[in-house]
């Protein structure tokens, strides 16, 4: 089944009650989350079907709802989780207050905590002795929340190779010719859907350089304590995107037109374009994708099933917000995450030939296939490199739809859309490619003027 229609079953939580030892001073720590003082943020006025008033999936205490349990990954999936560290999720009660039954394992303590409209819930990391689980560090977690392992995603970026910075004053877009993925999308004839202007993408990554001519405009919303230092993948993913067009420099983005939103939660791994990414920033990210309104959010980074984060995305898809996640590159079949959630769209890589990219991840992660092989992007420090990854695929991805969004068309019929307008792999089942603009267009009943 495509998940353009998934399917869900409910699930329910889990109740940890063991050693009663009470971390003093825990509560203090936690933010004031009083229903006079702080709302549900985007559930109290969101309208949409189905969602009402601090209705949580996964953390109310009438039962889970909305998300689908899918099987841990084999031993080889890389899990890293952060020693003696765990993440509490508390949710907001019917009469708006968060619980406070819940107790702390010996030498644990909340070290920081923020209140999250998404998940509304408050989110507390707990931190304890090196090698402690989620269940030593949180001994009783109170009916409807939850404490899971802080995992680590990281970056989906593979090999970088530089090209430098073009001569000004060669054309419009100097290396538009290098950009075939363009050409595969139909981008070009797709001129008449407006290049994404009115739509908003949420880049969920490492810092792009702001600075760059082709991210002219880009934005950057910052999180506390973010890694704010420009990083090589996020701004090869942003270029992606948003790389401005006709300004006699470098490139052109897939829907130059559109807004994009950096939100820093991945710190740098010096000149790699793999970085890594804590859950608990992960999770403030996605609170981030709701305050600035985005209507898509790229989210490159690969990693374990999570329980908290599965019910993050799911509840911004609920929302209208369509999810893109990079299905990383591993070169395995087993499911990798956020990518192999039923809420997100889940992107593979493929060549200018087609080809799957060699060390591109398949199987349930990647539904959709999109260009990531020798890909031309933007690089800190006004330069340019080719790059090969599903990052860069789920940033194609990204920019279609922030195409369809920006020419007026719903987030539930331009999903549908490009999944309609995917060219099926018999060779590889549950897999298509991305089509391009103009059919996805015509899906949705937009079709594209000849210039």
């Amino acid at each position: 089944m495509s998940r353009s229609s998934p399917s869900r079953r409910p699930v329910r939580g889990r109740r940890l009650v063991t050693a009663f030892v009470v971390a003093v001073g825990a509560l203090a720590s936690l933010p004031d989350a009083r229903a006079e003082d702080v709302g549900c943020g985007p559930f109290e006025a969101s309208g949409a079907p189905g969602v009402s008033a601090c209705r949580e999936p996964g953390l109310s205490s009438s039962g889970p709802e909305g998300f689908t349990r899918l099987p841990a990954p084999p031993d080889d999936a890389g899990a890293v989780a952060i020693p003696g560290e765990a993440l509490l999720a508390l949710p907001k009660g019917p009469g708006g207050a968060i619980p406070s039954d819940f107790e702390l394992g010996s030498g644990a303590r909340v070290a920081e905590s923020f209140f999250s409209p998404v998940l509304c819930a408050t989110v507390a990391r707990i931190v304890g002795p090196g090698g402690s689980g989620p269940e030593t560090l949180v001994s009783r977690v109170p009916d409807g929340a939850i404490a899971v392992a802080h995992h680590v995603y990281r970056t989906a970026g593979a090999s970088v190779r530089l090209l430098g910075a073009p001569a000004p004053g060669r054309g419009p877009d100097p290396y538009r010719s290098l950009q075939y993925a363009l050409d595969e999308l139909g981008v070009a004839r797709g001129a008449s859907l407006g290049a994404g202007g009115g739509a908003t993408v949420a880049v969920l990554d490492s810092a792009p350089d702001v600075n760059h001519p082709d991210l002219d405009g880009v934005r950057i919303h910052a999180l506390d304590g973010s890694a704010l230092e420009p990083a090589p993948h996020g701004t090869l993913v942003t270029g992606v995107i948003h790389a401005l067009a006709g300004n006699a420099f470098g490139i052109a983005g897939v829907a130059p037109a559109s807004q994009a939103v950096a939100v820093p939660i991945c710190t740098p791994s010096g000149a790699s374009a793999s970085d890594t990414c804590r859950l608990y920033d992960a999770l403030r990210g996605m609170d981030a994708v709701w305050d600035v309104g985005a209507g898509v959010a790229n989210l490159s980074i690969v990693g374990p099933p999570n329980e908290l984060l599965e019910r993050a995305v799911t509840r911004l898809d609920e929302l209208g917000v369509l999810l893109v996640a990079a299905a990383g590159n591993e070169g395995t079949d087993a499911p990798r995450y956020p990518a192999a959630y039923p809420a997100v769209i889940g992107v593979g890589a493929v060549d200018r030939l087609g080809q799957p990219f060699e060390r591109g991840n398949r199987g349930p992660s990647a539904e959709l296939e999109a260009p990531g092989v020798e890909i031309l992007s933007t690089y800190p420090g006004a330069s340019f490199a080719f790059v090969d990854g599903t990052s860069l695929a789920a940033a194609q991805v990204s920019g279609v739809l922030a195409i369809l969004l920006g020419a007026g068309i719903e987030p539930l019929e331009a999903r549908a859309a490009i999944f309609g307008a995917a060219r099926a792999r018999p060779e590889r089942p549950g897999t298509a490619r991305l089509g391009t603009v103009c059919d996805a267009a015509a899906r949705a009943g937009r079709p594209c003027v000849a210039p």
